[in-house]
């Protein structure tokens, strides 16, 4: 009697040991399976030591070098979607304080504990109407022309030109030709985490459209000062501006700031970022993303937990049914309801895999592409081990390599309770991680897997030395059968150890020095379990009854 093991797959829980096929495995820890054969993993390599333990990591590359941003809560960020924003500005919801921005100056200034500083995202609406007045004196051939009826709002502009919603408008005034509008406005916007620098002022002669006012007189000085824009901390200005060279349209009505607990932010082609607050989807102003109007939201009848792209659709799940979003511009976009009720029980572990998005629900691993929603691991593991073995309520995920990586576990489990999992939606493949991972980000521009073990972060599979591995076989069951006999096919010899089970005792663990055949220990048995571990790469493993066999 012979076995001829010559490749190596993966675990499929679902299946009792005795039930899978000869080359899949009761256990593969720490395994790269590729092309059949079975290799090991580098160790992960130290990147950065943290001043904490984090739940998120971000990479931030600006001029040339390299820094690690790190949140102690679960984080969503973006990059601008501004082509060659000059600012590299970053944003980013889930801490402590809000929907909030960053960029070059904020972030990278007076420390090292990255993002240094941050601002809050969103614009304020100014919280008092403008009081206006006349002053001047009519032409003396003022009174053959009907008086011009206005109302007037104003804006404020912070520092880097972002302009947020306009006040509410001012009671009605009425001006004659050569008579001007004084205004009494806000000091200022109040205590905002932001650097709010000027304001602006529109006037309207019909309901609902604003043109710039490009001649303000701020009186400040004898003369005063004639601008566009002016400081903040001037309450009294004049109109000045003649009818004829009013500026643009005001765009920043409905421009309002993100809700404080927005969360999940992605973004879509076109610059238009999303997020959800409950069961609302809200889309922001294309490349605005510090405006998020009311009348671009969306609700669902569930809770949403996390939010993929793909395309030009937005993929929701939710602790109900998962959901897509599409369309062409974050006014016109239609939400619709997938059939099939697979809730997501953990926002960490919703993962954009490209063309698909995977995510944890109490079953096992749903994939959501082609607007349809199926249970991957439906064939690998049974829900009732899923809920036990991998606690799918604490899963965290990254893509890379065009697998899904998933951690369990979390801080109030002991550490065999933690650990982690490899799974390939292409070949169904599914491996265990030795390892587990606090936060993972993967960062397109090197390829590289990144793990925040504790407070370092780690680059996967980029160390020097080699990572062993642990491959148990399935049980090979039926009449007692004796084997004797037993040869590795390896492509070194440097580290592999051979054990072998027979009637789930140990019989043997040996190590491999050669492709030479050895013997096993005397005996017949019914179930029969093999195991490698090391780090050589192991591409066949034969087991027969006789030397002529093997």
């Amino acid at each position: 009697m012979k076995l001829d093991i010559t490749s190596f797959t993966g675990e499929v829980p679902w299946l009792d040991s005795h039930l899978l096929e000869d080359t899949q495995a009761e256990a593969a820890i720490d395994c790269r399976l590729t092309n059949g054969s079975l290799r090991a993993y580098y160790q992960p390599a130290d990147e950065q030591v943290l001043n904490a333990t984090p739940q998120s990591i971000y990479l931030y590359r600006n001029e040339g070098q390299r820094y690690w941003f790190d949140w102690t809560t679960d984080v969503d960020v973006i990059r601008s979607p501004v082509a060659d924003d000059p600012n590299n500005r970053v944003y980013y919801t889930g801490t402590v304080k809000g929907p909030r921005y960053t960029d070059n100056g904020l972030a990278l200034s007076g420390g090292s504990d990255y993002p240094v500083n941050d601002h809050q995202l969103g614009m304020p609406e100014p919280d008092m109407a403008p009081v206006v007045t006349l002053s001047g004196t009519p032409l003396e051939d003022a009174q053959a022309v009907d008086a011009e009826t206005r109302f007037y709002t104003y804006t404020w502009v912070d520092e880097n030109g972002r302009e947020g919603p306009p006040s509410l408008p001012s009671g009605e005034i009425s001006v004659l030709p050569g008579e001007t509008v004084n205004l009494t406005l806000a000091s200022g916007p109040g205590v905002v985490d932001m650097n709010i620098t000027h304001f602006r002022v529109y006037t309207s002669t019909q309901v609902g459209v604003y043109q710039l006012c490009t001649q303000i007189n701020s009186l400040q000085g004898n003369s005063g000062t004639v601008a566009t824009d002016t400081p903040v901390g001037v309450t009294s200005v004049v109109d000045q501006t003649p009818w004829d060279q009013r500026g643009g349209i005001l765009k920043t009505i409905g421009w309002i700031a993100p809700p404080n607990d927005l969360q999940g932010m992605v973004v879509l082609p076109g610059g238009v970022a999303v997020g959800f607050s409950g069961k609302e989807l809200m889309f922001s102003e294309p490349y605005h993303l510090y405006a998020w109007p009311a009348a671009y939201r969306l609700a669902g009848e569930y809770d949403i937990q996390s939010l993929a792209v793909a395309a030009n659709s937005v993929i929701i799940v939710t602790d109900g049914y998962p959901y897509v979003a599409f369309g062409t511009e974050p006014s016109a976009m239609t939400l619709e309801r997938l059939d099939t009720a697979h809730a997501c029980i953990s926002k960490r572990s919703m993962v954009d895999m490209g063309d698909m998005a995977l995510y944890a629900s109490p079953d096992g691993l749903v994939r959501i592409a082609g607007g349809r929603a199926d249970l991957m691991t439906r064939n690998i593991i049974n829900p009732e081990d899923w809920r036990e073995r991998f606690q799918p309520e604490t899963i965290h995920g990254c893509f890379h390599d065009g697998r899904y990586f998933g951690f369990y576990g979390d801080a109030n489990n002991s550490p065999d309770k933690k650990g982690g999992f490899i799974f390939s939606p292409d070949s169904g493949t599914f491996t265990e991680i030795g390892t587990y991972a606090d936060a993972c980000y993967r960062d397109l521009q090197d390829d590289t897997l990144y793990l925040a073990i504790g407070d370092t972060i780690k680059a996967w599979d980029k160390g020097s030395d080699l990572m062993p591995y642990r491959w148990r076989s399935k049980v090979f069951q039926g009449k007692p059968a004796l084997f004797s006999l037993a040869r590795i096919m390896a492509d070194s010899y440097t580290d592999l150890v051979f054990r072998v089970f027979r009637d789930e005792q140990q019989i043997l663990e040996l190590p491999v020095m050669s492709d030479r055949g050895f013997r096993l220990p005397a005996g017949r048995g019914s179930r029969w379990q093999f195991e490698l571990e090391g780090t050589d790469t192991v591409t066949a493993v034969i087991v027969a009854s006789s030397m002529a066999e093997l």
